[in-house]
């Protein structure tokens, strides 16, 4: 039997290893956010990088792959959050480039980050939508809002306990948007017909 010396100097053990792990999962987790902030911002002022989705894959892959063996990190929130905001951006990134949306398979997330993903992404189409209307791209800011609204709709269908995953609020979010994206280019419509 075990002296509790040793049991710990083994408890110790583990929870250094615990420690260490959660401090490089928020070490880049923080890379990645800055990454996809880069990549969005860079979708924004038209000039999209081709290489910042497959790096973030690669820094996101390298991530799960270093924690997966340490128990209970891949649960931390600062990984959930790079996967959440790894997620907003490639979604983003493919609905402003007209591609299907990648799944939360592809992607290498959870289904909670990337429904959460899904939810800040439409927020990033309104922006869009906004600058097609203010340059009087009407064309433009109707495809866009019929992306938002798409996603909109998919994200709206889900009912699910905030145990699972905290959607209500982006839910929420997301219908306010769509509501004012569709207020805002109704008006946009009628205007240009005088």
């Amino acid at each position: 039997m075990e002296e509790l010396p040793d049991m710990i100097a083994d408890v110790a053990a583990s929870f250094a290893a615990q420690e260490q792990a959660r401090n490089l999962a928020i070490d880049r987790s923080r890379k990645i956010i800055r990454m996809t902030k880069a990549a969005i911002h860079a979708i924004h002022e038209d000039r999209r990088d081709p290489q910042a989705l497959p790096a973030l894959q690669i820094e996101l892959d390298t991530l799960v792959a270093t924690l997966r063996n340490t128990p209970g990190a891949l649960e931390d929130p600062a990984v959930g959050d790079a996967m959440m905001e790894y997620a907003e951006t490639a979604l983003f990134d493919n609905a402003v480039l007209g591609e299907p949306l990648p799944s939360c398979q592809e992607l290498n997330i959870t289904p909670a980050a990337w429904t959460l993903g899904l939810g800040d992404s439409i927020g990033e189409l309104r922006r869009i939508l906004l600058r097609d209307l203010m340059t009087g791209n009407l064309a433009a800011a109707q495809s866009v809002f019929g992306r938002m609204e798409e996603m909109g709709d998919a994200l709206l269908s889900l009912d699910v306990p905030d145990a699972i995953a905290p959607i209500r609020r982006k839910q929420d979010l997301a219908r306010g948007i769509i509501e004012k994206s569709r207020t805002d280019l109704a008006t946009a419509l009628v205007m240009s017909r005088r």
